[in-house]
């Protein structure tokens, strides 16, 4: 049972793999104050972090939600792709009903029973709050418990998303928004949430835990990669958007003028991409990169990894709603080269902590490699540049602060 003299939350990890919201949520746990509020962590898959949850003073409950059979039946998705379906679908009122039936099926068969069993786990812990960790329309279950339990909900939006008339409605019980970013708040006021609704807090990193863990042998051990070479990488989940093709094209560009440089490509595929990684390996071997460029399964010892980098380099080819991987890179002291979308302005000044280039354009991303490998003075001067930003603007106790803000404001609304 929950201790009674502190706020039980209930926080709600529907990841289905890990990456910057799981991330993001540690810190949070790590940090919140264990005198006032007693985590609840109920998670969709059992990835790596779930321990690290436990051992950062929280309660796990973790549900194989990903091992679940598809709630639709099997024959809807050749009727989705019929012709009456699809002209049907397009018309304003088709459409609508057509997003009516989708939803009303999800509802039935997968987001109730989903949200009654999270809101028994909620009744069973004395959850004061609960708290959801994505987005809306990610995290549909959590806020639907919410409400069926009369219990204040905030959601943590970390992705830009367009909000469909059922997902507004769900957004419309949610007591604050959180967005990790400018850009993500931005969609969900065209979206017609109002600006009141929620505030900005940018994700955290304990930097003085971060600066321990600096460790570029280990890091160069863990990657298996020569510390005498210079090395270039991009860590984060493997994603179709994520832009790792664009890294591999930009590093065979490369590879014709600076063939000493090694490249690598480090994170896991989520579970609806299983054959992602092997086409990345596919593409590297007809690039001509079998020996420069290797792929490397995510690391938890992620200070280290960024540590024995010379260079970061974040190439989403879709707008980044925050970019954890350039703070990261940036507190490590290194250069980074990221695509100019989404949230990436807010982090990096161009030409100051690192250099940005348009979104999918390859050759600019090995120009700006090669200008940083070819002047280490400049290297340098950008990697100092990006660790002191990121201790003033992105230290884990900012973020904290700022996330126990809205916990307080919202209970207090909550009052009897």
């Amino acid at each position: 049972m929950p201790d009674t003299d502190k706020t039980t939350i209930l926080y709600l990890d529907t990841a289905p793999a890990v990456g910057g919201s799981v991330i993001s949520l540690l810190e949070l746990l790590k940090g919140l104050d264990k005198e006032r509020y007693q985590p609840l962590v109920v998670c969709f898959a059992e990835h790596p972090y779930v321990q690290r949850y436990e051992q950062a003073g929280a309660h796990v409950v973790a549900w194989n939600e990903y091992g679940s059979p598809d709630y639709r039946p099997s024959w809807a998705g050749a009727v989705r792709q019929t012709a009456p379906v699809q002209r049907w679908k397009e018309g304003q009122i088709g459409g609508r009903l057509y997003h009516s039936l989708g939803f009303g099926l999800w509802l039935a068969r997968r987001g109730l029973p989903r949200a009654t069993r999270l809101l028994s786990i909620a009744r069973k812990n004395r959850a004061a709050l609960v708290h959801t960790n994505i987005r809306v329309g990610h995290d549909r279950e959590g806020i639907i418990a919410a409400r069926l339990g009369r219990l204040p909900c905030v959601c943590h939006v970390r992705h830009q998303e367009t909000l469909g008339w059922f997902d507004r409605r769900v957004a419309d019980t949610v007591d604050q928004f959180i967005y990790i970013s400018q850009a993500v708040r931005e969609s969900h006021l065209s979206s017609g949430i109002g600006q009141d609704r929620g505030r900005v807090v940018y994700n955290g990193l304990n930097i003085a835990d971060w600066n321990r863990e600096l460790n570029p042998a280990r890091g160069r051990e863990l990657l298996g990669v020569d510390p005498r070479v210079p090395l270039v990488g991009i860590v984060g989940r493997l994603d179709s958007w994520k832009g790792q093709p664009v890294f591999l094209r930009a590093m065979a560009r490369l590879g014709a003028t600076m063939p000493e440089v090694r490249g690598v490509v480090v994170g896991d595929a989520p579970p609806e991409l299983p054959a992602y990684r092997q086409e990345l390996e596919q593409l590297a071997e007809q690039l001509g990169l079998a020996r420069t460029v290797s792929f490397v399964p995510f690391q938890t010892e992620l200070a280290a990894v960024m540590s024995a980098l010379d260079v970061a380099v974040l190439a989403s080819t879709s707008p980044e709603p925050f970019g954890r991987v350039l703070i990261e890179a940036m507190a490590a002291g290194k250069p980074v080269v990221a695509s100019d979308s989404g949230a990436s302005r807010e982090i990096v000044d161009d030409g100051q902590q690192g250099i940005l280039f348009p979104p999918g354009d390859d050759l600019a991303l090995a120009n700006a490699l090669n200008r940083l490998l070819s002047d280490r003075s400049l290297a340098a001067e950008m990697g100092g540049r990006g660790q002191r930003r990121a201790a003033e603007r992105f230290d884990s106790a900012q973020y904290v602060a700022g996330v126990e803000a809205v916990y307080r404001d919202v209970l207090a609304k909550h009052q009897p």
